[in-house]
């Protein structure tokens, strides 16, 4: 987080808005280095994702071509970058862009950095719980973990509960 407003805070009509989207604009070139340095150094297969929003632009697909490796998908959307990995991590960067959240675009380049990563180098585990009723959805990666809460209608949509704990990416060459 940046410290743009001070020991106050953000005015509340900050919340609200995004003055400057283009301000996210590098986060962009460095996902398309990543993607460039994964296909180089990795035996994946790269190839074009059709967008599933509005405000998604592109997306590119990462599929280890052997071992039991999580996928990545890269998504350039009109604010930043999300990153879909195995069947159900996602994270945005910026998480949310308004002008309170003053997320710092260098700040923001180190942390899909190390999604990225995480996920190349097997540093992945997911889990989905639940039953006839409500459920829970589990996310871990070294510095980051999350646990959500679902309705029935999110557990349906999600699919089947299991648990995914994720290998490593094979490298070019047996590197």
């Amino acid at each position: 987080m940046g410290d743009r407003w001070g020991p106050d805070g953000p005015p509340p009509e900050a919340y609200s808005r995004v003055t400057d989207p283009q301000r996210y604009a590098a986060v962009h070139g460095v996902a398309d280095r990543l993607v460039t340095e994964l296909a180089e150094r990795y035996d994946v297969a790269v190839a074009g994702e059709p967008s599933s929003g509005p405000r998604e632009v592109r997306a590119v697909r990462l599929h280890p071509r052997s071992g039991a490796g999580a996928d990545l998908v890269v998504v350039h959307t009109d604010l930043g970058v999300r990153l879909r990995a195995g069947h159900w991590a996602e994270e945005s960067f910026p998480r949310c862009g308004c002008d309170a959240c003053d997320e710092e675009p260098g700040d923001l380049a180190e942390e899909l950095g190390e999604f990225v990563a995480d996920v190349a180098h097997g540093r992945l585990a997911e889990e989905l719980t639940g039953g006839s009723g409500e459920g829970t959805l589990a996310v871990w990666r070294p510095r980051s973990s999350a646990t959500w809460s679902l309705t029935r209608a999110e557990l349906q949509r999600l699919g089947p509960p299991g648990r995914h704990e994720w290998l490593p990416w094979p490298e070019r060459g047996g590197r």
